[in-house]
């Protein structure tokens, strides 16, 4: 009986302790976050934490994403910040043989993470780049679709990411972008959709709901790059 209580009570405090970092993670951290991010200072997840991101519990609930980002065979799609590329080998079997993938991130450690499992993968079609999201490599109008997911909120300046992005991607062309409730980022719908749409976008669709949502934008055909 006494072993039986001892076992009870470790339960319980292992319980509290797990409830209070789940606690803080999804509302304290959500507003420090905000905080940081109100005086320029969001950074992306860090290298040392990509198991965050790429578990298969996450990769499971987060399987419909790409059907609802819309990629087809042949185009040439930006994958802005794939961290350790959770979601890149599936983009570039999409695209097949004929269409590119470019995967850019900032951080070289996570481009790293991504070209082993292209090698380990034997794809092709993958091109990588560490870069910032304002000076992205790549010419002007040469993307037909762009997706950034649970990365937008973590760029300090995202207007400046949205121009980029804007020049990039070819007139008439998509950008997609997903958010999750358990990103300390996470932005309201309402938030990215008024941010994306003042920088040359037009929401065209909407998927998912609170807990993850995909906004798809069409960037506006009449509207010209500033040199």
């Amino acid at each position: 009986m006494k072993t039986f209580k001892l076992f009870l009570r470790l339960l319980l405090i292992l319980l509290g302790i797990v409830s209070g970092l789940v606690f803080f993670w999804l509302f304290p951290l959500k507003l420090i976050a905000r905080l940081a991010a109100r005086f320029g200072h969001s950074t992306p997840c860090p290298a040392s934490l990509a198991g965050l991101v790429n578990n298969p519990i996450r990769r499971r609930y987060m399987r419909p994403v790409l059907d609802r980002v819309g990629i087809r065979p042949g185009e040439r799609v930006l994958e802005l910040g794939p961290g350790p590329g959770t979601f890149t080998l599936d983009a570039a079997r999409r695209v097949e043989s004929e269409g590119q993938i470019i995967a850019v991130d900032i951080q070289p450690e996570m481009i790293a993470q991504v070209e082993r499992r292209v090698r380990g993968a034997g794809l092709s079609n993958i091109e990588t780049h560490v870069a910032s999201a304002y000076d992205l490599p790549l010419d002007d109008d040469s993307i037909d679709r762009a997706f950034l997911i649970t990365v937008l909120p973590e760029i300090p300046d995202q207007a400046r990411a949205l121009t980029e992005l804007c020049r990039v991607i070819k007139p008439g062309g998509l950008l997609s972008i997903t958010e999750e409730f358990t990103d300390p980022d996470y932005p309201f719908a309402f938030e990215t959709i008024r941010r994306v749409e003042a920088a040359g976008f037009s929401l065209e669709q909407r998927f998912g709901n609170f807990w993850v949502y995909t906004l798809n934008f069409r960037r506006d055909a009449a509207l010209e790059y500033p040199e």
